[in-house]
């Protein structure tokens, strides 16, 4: 395990809280409080759920509880809402703790899976491609399916950066026109699951098209929304739209309004955005076109881009930096989680630059509408490779418009000319 993983265990406790032991029946006792977290942490108290699972964590000491699993769900859970804050080395700590100390169990899988990632974000490839084969086999742990499934996700997109790359061998073998099983008329923006759940806006007809991850079955959905989806670090899909705010796909409506010389203003043109772990939203608003933060409340906080700019895309990585595609200077831009500008990570000459995707490792993948090729660059802004406009397979891309990326690297394009969504892996 890196270094800096094994510097995280000195930041393990630094946020439990301090209270009385808890004497009654131990295994029901931590249940509720863990039940009790949960239902805060589901309803946005998010203060309020870290208390509660920390007062497990304090309240069960190891030297008195040793085979509590719960304590290992509460630091589990403790980590995840340290890595919402943007805090994902101090969320590693949390990790370790759960692996290295805790009694075995199906957490014990998920701390893996966790520090897995803290392991991606440092670019640690040999420890994260360890702990991702310790979910998949449930070695040290007990099994857990949606852990799994995750880490073999993971290994597929370190697999085809890292080791098809390190072979000389291209990331991407093969594409395929993914059948909607209903009649699509001009798709134009696209979006992706981890799992590769697939959401289609189609702007011939007022609807969205949802793909499960087999491919075997497709819903029409009576929306009508033609700005770019986005799936939700919550896995929730998003729709932005042009007169009616965001919509959460099966959920609530969600109004914005900005601040325009002391007005307070709603958007009328929302054209993307993403929403950041600790809940965040960053939106693309095409009246005029700019880039405006929102807290999870959807109190506005300010711009995020320059006057200057012009954004024409907005994605998020893994640690929930915010990256945004500009036209005009024909570039990308990274932000942190909380919105404060890194700087520039990719700049290319571009015919027309439409649409950004970014992975888990923070590789961006960014749509040429007129060119009709697809480039691809590490976290580093380093150049991997381009596809376009003839893909594997010879199928040909004629007018892209939009692209999304799933947890594997498979990426999605909506080809309006073709009438057809195209899945690359």
């Amino acid at each position: 395990m890196s270094r800096p993983l094994r510097l995280a265990t000195t930041a393990i406790g630094a946020i439990a809280l301090v209270v009385p032991l808890l004497a009654a029946s131990p295994q029901s006792d931590a249940a509720t409080i863990f039940a009790t977290a949960e239902g805060l942490l589901h309803t946005g108290r998010v203060a309020d759920a870290q208390a509660a699972y920390a007062r497990i964590v304090t309240g069960f000491p190891r030297a008195t509880h040793p085979q509590l699993v719960w304590r290992a769900a509460a630091r589990v859970r403790l980590g995840d809402l340290l890595w919402r804050a943007g805090e994902w080395r101090l969320a590693g700590a949390e990790y370790v703790d759960v692996i290295e100390f805790e009694p075995r169990s199906e957490w014990t899988s998920r701390a893996s899976l966790k520090l897995a990632y803290v392991a991606l974000a440092e670019e640690d490839w040999a420890s994260a491609v360890d702990l991702l084969q310790r979910v998949v086999s449930a070695r040290g742990g007990v099994a857990d399916s949606s852990a799994a499934s995750s880490a073999r996700r993971a290994l597929t997109l370190v697999e085809r950066f890292h080791v098809r790359g390190a072979n000389t061998s291209a990331p991407y073998v093969r594409a395929s026109v993914i059948n909607m099983g209903a009649e699509i008329d001009r798709p134009v923006a696209v979006a992706a699951s981890a799992d590769g759940q697939v959401l289609v806006i189609d702007e011939g007809t007022p609807a969205v098209l949802l793909k499960d991850p087999s491919r075997e079955t497709a819903s029409r959905l009576a929306y009508n929304a033609h700005s770019r989806p986005w799936w939700g670090t919550d896995g929730l899909p998003y729709l932005p739209t042009r007169k009616a705010g965001v919509i959460a796909l099966g959920g609530s409506r969600l109004g914005f309004m900005s601040d325009e010389q002391g007005r307070s203003m709603p958007l009328t043109d929302l054209q993307a955005g993403i929403r950041t772990p600790d809940g965040s939203w960053f939106l693309l608003d095409a009246d005029p076109r700019r880039v405006l933060k929102f807290d999870p409340d959807g109190t506005y906080r300010g711009l995020a881009t320059t006057t200057r700019e012009e954004p024409v895309d907005v994605a998020i990585d893994g640690v929930g930096r915010l990256y945004v595609l500009e036209r005009a200077a024909s570039r990308v831009i990274r932000f942190t989680a909380d919105g404060e500008r890194e700087g520039v990570v990719v700049a290319a000459t571009w015919r027309r630059p439409e649409a950004l995707a970014v992975d888990r490792l923070g590789n961006a993948y960014v749509l040429d509408r007129d060119a009709r090729t697809i480039d691809i660059f590490s976290s580093n802004g380093q150049r991997l490779g381009r596809l376009g406009p003839t893909l594997p397979g010879n199928i040909e891309l004629r007018g892209p418009r939009d692209l999304a990326v799933d947890e594997s690297g498979r990426i999605y394009v909506a080809d309006r000319s073709a009438r057809t969504v195209v899945v690359i892996e």
